[in-house]
């Protein structure tokens, strides 16, 4: 493997926690007044407040957060139980952790975790671009 796909596979996990972070917060409306000439009748049933379009916004990008971490777990969750392991306690916890730090807890030598992460990482490289190119497919019906 080599490094472009290993930053790929951090970058996808890295995304993950930040996504888990901002879950709880959403966009807020813009509150301010304004004002516009807006015709009777434009033929369209299109919104005109910001308000609606902000919150349509909100649902939409919560939606694919909330996908993107489902695909994640699931991904995950497909690894043999030492990868998955290795993973949850690198990446996907909240506090920041350096490799030394899981070898330690996971009572394995350096040379075996960084076998262990290596293989977890081949896998997860491939099943994160299935995942994409069938959000591909999906996009392009």
């Amino acid at each position: 493997m080599n490094k472009t796909e290993k930053r790929y596979v951090e970058k996808k996990l890295e995304t993950y926690n930040l996504y888990r972070l901002t879950m709880a917060y959403e966009e807020l409306p813009k509150t301010t007044q304004s004002f516009q000439f807006v015709p009777a009748h434009t033929g369209t049933r299109s919104f005109f407040s910001t308000t609606e379009q902000t919150a349509l916004k909100n649902i939409e990008a919560a939606q694919k957060r909330k996908n993107y971490m489902t695909m994640i777990e699931q991904c995950v969750n497909r690894l043999p139980p030492a990868e998955r392991e290795l993973i949850v306690r690198r990446y996907l916890q909240e506090a920041d952790r350096f490799d030394y730090q899981v070898y330690m807890d996971m009572l394995i030598s350096e040379r075996q975790y960084y076998r262990i992460k290596n293989r977890a990482f081949t896998k997860l490289h491939y099943l994160f671009s299935v995942w994409e190119e069938e959000q591909g497919e999906l996009e392009g019906i």
